[in-house]
Formats: structure tokens, sequence, C-alpha cells
């Protein structure tokens, strides 16, 4: 069991919230069968051997676990009764989650049973059923267990039935009491896991989040790769008729972080959302070699260079920052800028924000020229303005459409939404 703590909103508490969480590792067995009319595990299809199976927990091994502390990090390593599962349980300093980092593999299938390993993080938060994931780290989407909005679902496989995808986050929070519930508000809570790949996740039960972390299985699903997701060390010999496509080498081995962040009740967006960009794309470290500073690149030459004068707001990032065309000086670049907060998550960052391209670029680049598009680029954006349907309201109305303000170079931003330009930058 593990005490999150992080920084609380509330001016009347001591400044922090914490919640107990617990940490389980294990995995599910494949379901496989020599029928044709069945369907398998596979790249495709995550099915248990058995339609309620229960998680099969490793047990942490105190022999093989130990803890360090410095001035800047603490971390507990753990060793599991199986070689090949690895754990460490980071807390950085001035950081206000818990990391976790997994070291998975090679999965033994010796037995030829195919394994799929998760990471459970259980809490006492009365969810009611209630998850929340995002869509390609855009919208949360509530996923209610056992249920479906459009139907009335009839449940045969309730583990595998309740996964769903989760890109960057999912969290879960405490729904609200009925209103002859006597329970005090403050002790509602959230907690929010958040991934640093694509991940299958599930709440299967109320204050749980359970993530697959990796698998390995030994049949193909039928739906097309014609092959079991079995990646080796090796790779794999040809397929017929010049080989036989069998696997060479051990499993692969992978390592991923989840990062736990706690807060109090309906905060469940905002903590994820204030630290996922960070956890799915941390910033790239490059080393360059002396020969290549002493050169006459100026960039080696200077403590620090951006192309970026100036910071964004807070719920603003720049998705895509792409060179499209460079003649001479002149350089053409493609900019997304997105707003990263959905309406109402967020009493401060959920509100439009505002960028000034006249000071976001620094003093190396003299501004030409900037033209909005469309999302995909390849359209101006008040040419297909024109064009674009009307949507109306359900009270009839025409849905608005945001004004272009007076100065081109000032982006305005409403939640969740994308704008796209063709920035023309020449070099001082």
């Amino acid at each position: 069991m593990t005490r999150v703590t992080s920084a609380s909103d509330d001016d009347d508490d001591d400044g922090s919230f914490d919640l107990d969480v617990k940490m389980t590792f294990g995995y599910y067995t494949s379901f496989d069968s020599d029928e044709t009319h069945h369907s398998n595990s596979g790249a495709y299809l995550f099915r248990p051997r058995t339609p309620d199976e229960r998680l099969r927990a490793f047990i942490p091994d105190p022999t093989k676990s130990w803890a360090f502390r410095s001035d800047l990090v603490t971390e507990v390593h753990v060793g599991f009764d199986v070689p090949w599962m690895k754990q460490i349980t980071r807390l950085r300093k001035g950081q206000p989650y818990v990391e976790v980092e997994y070291t998975v593999g090679p999965i033994p299938i010796d037995d030829g049973v195919g394994k799929e390993i998760v990471a459970r993080y259980d809490s006492g938060i009365q969810s009611r059923g209630v998850l929340y994931t995002d869509s390609n780290g855009r919208e949360f989407v509530q996923r209610k267990r056992g249920y479906r909005p459009t139907w009335e679902l009839k449940e045969y496989e309730p583990v595998a039935g309740n996964y769903y995808p989760v890109n960057a986050a999912a969290y879960v929070e405490d729904e609200d009491k009925d209103d002859d519930d006597d329970d005090d508000d403050d002790h509602r809570a959230s907690m929010a896991v958040l991934v640093d790949r694509s991940q299958g996740g599930a709440s299967l039960s109320d204050g749980s989040i359970e993530l697959m972390i990796q698998r390995r299985v030994l049949a193909d699903d039928g739906r097309g790769v014609g092959e079991p997701l079995n990646e080796t060390v090796g790779g794999v010999t040809p397929y017929p008729p010049y080989g036989d496509a069998s696997r060479r080498g051990e499993g692969i081995v992978v390592k991923g972080v989840h990062r736990i962040l706690v807060g109090e009740g309906g905060s469940g967006a905002r903590l994820a959302r204030s630290l996922m960009d960070r956890t799915w794309s941390p910033p790239h470290v490059f080393a360059a070699s002396s020969v290549a500073a002493s050169s006459d690149n100026v960039l080696f030459k200077r403590p620090g260079f951006s192309a970026f004068g100036g910071d964004l707001p807070e719920n603003v990032m720049v998705i895509t920052h792409s060179l499209v065309e460079k003649m001479g000086s002149v350089m053409t670049f493609l900019v997304r800028f997105a707003h990263q907060y959905a309406k109402g998550e967020d009493e401060r960052l959920s509100k439009p924000a505002r960028i000034d391209l006249n000071k976001f670029y620094g003093d190396d680049f003299v501004r030409v020229s900037i033209a909005e598009k469309t999302l995909s680029g390849n359209q101006d954006y008040d040419q297909w303005a024109k064009r674009r349907l009307r949507w109306k309201k359900g009270g009839g109305g025409v849905l608005p459409t945001a004004a272009a303000g007076d100065d081109e170079w000032i982006v305005e931003l409403n939640p969740m939404e994308i704008k796209t330009y063709l920035i023309e930058l020449s070099a001082v």
C-alpha cells in the first residue's frame, strides 16, 4: 500500500491531499482454442482464458527489494516471485505525482500459455462503476462498467468487455452522493493514472484502474495478421514458401512509466491534464562531441537557444512545428496550437486562451507572413469556412464561429480547439 500525497487547492486545510493506493502487478492467461468458431486472444483481441478470470498477482520478494534516498529523489525497487518482473516506485522532489516504472520480460511461454501483464492501482474511491479515459489525448469519455449508452448490454466477457483504449490518461473519482447521503463532500477524492504510451485500461471494481503493460500470446485471433502476438528479440524467419515463419530468440523486454496523481473529488480531469503531455512526450536529450562544439555551427557557441522568445499560456501546447519549405533565409513552418483543456475541467485553465505571436518568436527571426489553414493544412481556413455546413443547435439557432481578430498574429483558442497555420519566418 502506498500513500499518494498531492497539493490541495483548499486554503483551509494543511495544503495536502492523501489517498491510499494499492499497487498490484499480475497477469491474465490468454484464451486459446483450436476450434475455428472461437475468437482467440491475439493482436486485435484481448480475451482471458475464462470470461471472469481473476488477475494472477505477482508476490513481492523482500530479498529482491531495496530503497534509495537522495536530496532529489526517493526510489523503492521491488522484485517479485518471478524473475521477469521488476518495479521502481519513485518520488521526485517538488513533483506532485508518484512515478511507477516497470520492467517486464521476457515473458515465459514454456508452459504453452499466453500471458497478458497488467498493472492495477486500487483505492477507496467510490466510483460507482465509472471510469474516464481520454480520446487520443483530447476529450475524456465516460465509461460505465457493464453498460453501453445506445443498447442494452448482455455481458458475456466481464473482463475483456470493460477494457478501453487509454492513450494518455485514465481517472476515477467519487461520484456524486445521493441527496440523503450524510458523507461530507470533503471526503470525495479523485485518482488519475498517466501513461507514456497507448495501453488498454479498465476499472473492474470501484476505485480501481488497471492497465495492460505487455502481452505475449501463442494463438492468432483470426483478424488478418495471420500470426500470434509473440514478439522476440531475434525477429522471425521468412514466411512460406521461403521459410517456416518461426520466431527467433527470447521474448522482448519492455520498460514503461505510470504516474499517479490524487486530488479532491471532481478534479480527475484537471489532474490528468496537468501532466499528460509531459508524461506522454518528455523532452529528448541529445549530446554532441567536442568536435561538433568547436565547429562553425553558431548554435554550439551559445549557452542556450530557443526559436521561441516567449512562453505559451499554461493551457496551450504547440503540437506541430514542422519545416515545410526553405528558400534562402525564408523558412515556412506548419504550426498547430492546441488548447489542452475541455470546458468545465478547470475553473481557470478551461477558459479561452490568447497567444501573441508578435512576442512568441524570438529575436533570431523576423516575421514575414501568417495564414490560417484547416486542420489538415491543405486549405485556406477562410475559403473553407465559407463552404462548410452550418450546424444548427437544438433550439434552432446556428452554432457561432470564432471571429477573427484585427491582428492576424494573435491567436485565440476556445477549450479543446486546435488551430493550424503556415508561418513564414526569416532568419536574422
